[in-house]
């Protein structure tokens, strides 16, 4: 977190924290290592010491291949290029840690526990005015990690055309819950 302090942002410092915590409370009820839960919520969004402007320039210069949202939303590079400074500049070497860093915007097809904990964590720590979804999510928790998982994407699926682009994590996330035949 000192990171983000020395770069001005005192704002994602805080979500990290509130996203490390609630990871770590999730994580022994769905049998994830809390300390990796912790580590993943901490580093999820260390990227954001860049401005938008600079994620994409500095996700290519570390080797990262921008796919076409990428290209067009820069903003949805920030998990792959936190993941990529969580191995370079924090010397992650869990793989299950930095691919929850990886995905925590998205999730992924094939998503592990650890995913799926770590982006619900980053959604539960959303301020209220920009989770309207919350209840319902913290409702369907107590039921089962993939319900949880299936009411966010739901609701942010429903939004889609609001998006400027659709990653294709998003979208095979959604394809692997199947939740599109619920909603």
């Amino acid at each position: 977190m000192g990171l983000l302090h020395h770069h001005g942002r005192q704002d994602v410092a805080k979500h990290v924290l509130a996203v490390a915590k609630t990871a770590q409370r999730l994580a022994p009820i769905y049998d994830v290592d809390s300390e990796a839960a912790y580590s993943a919520g901490l580093l999820h969004d260390i990227s954001l010491i860049f401005s938008t402007s600079q994620m994409l320039q500095t996700a290519l210069d570390l080797g990262l291949e921008p796919v076409a949202a990428e290209k067009r939303v820069p903003y949805l590079i920030h998990g792959k290029l936190s993941a990529a400074m969580a191995e370079i500049v924090f010397g992650v070497k869990n793989d299950s840690l930095v691919h929850g860093i990886s995905c925590h915007t998205t999730l992924c097809a094939k998503a592990t526990t650890l995913d799926k904990v770590v982006f619900l964590a980053d959604k539960m720590s959303w301020d209220q005015e920009h989770s309207p979804f919350k209840p319902e999510l913290e409702t369907a928790l107590e039921k089962s990690l993939d319900e949880a998982v299936g009411v966010f994407l739901s609701w942010e699926w429903k939004q889609k055309d609001k998006f400027d682009a659709i990653h294709p994590w998003l979208i095979d996330a959604w394809k692997d819950y199947k939740v599109g035949e619920h909603a």
